[in-house]
């Protein structure tokens, strides 16, 4: 059984793990109301960090839930690659039901697990 927990070691957390994702990503999921940005790792597992700016979601409550729907959506998906993944959330993310948000986010993920497999395959 996976396990869904969202640990210190599922997270990105310091600036220099965020600065190397933003400079040398590979992979690229672009929406008008998120970008996912990712870069293969050499752990055992994916990581998630979140890029949630005030200026794109003025309230609390709203980045709150945006947050709340990536770490579950994320802890559901398994990646074929170990990944570091950054999430930025775009001007209105938070104006999505939660029916929207959880489809555009498996979307999203999805996306990045089929770009994944086809980076593999190129390297092989």
């Amino acid at each position: 059984m996976p396990n869904y927990a969202f640990s210190k070691n599922r997270r990105l957390l310091k600036a220099s793990e965020y600065k190397e994702v933003f400079d040398r990503n590979r992979l690229k999921v672009a929406h008008p109301k998120l970008l996912l940005l990712a870069l293969p790792n050499n752990l055992s597992q994916s990581r998630l960090g979140l890029v949630i700016a005030k200026k794109n979601i003025p309230t609390a409550v709203g980045r709150n839930r945006v947050k709340r729907v990536v770490r579950e959506t994320f802890r559901n998906f398994d990646f074929p690659l170990a990944l570091d993944i950054v999430f930025l959330a775009r001007k209105g993310t938070d104006q999505l039901s939660a029916k929207e948000m959880n489809l555009l986010l498996h979307q999203s993920w999805c996306r990045l697990q089929l770009r994944c497999e086809s980076m593999g395959d190129s390297n092989a």
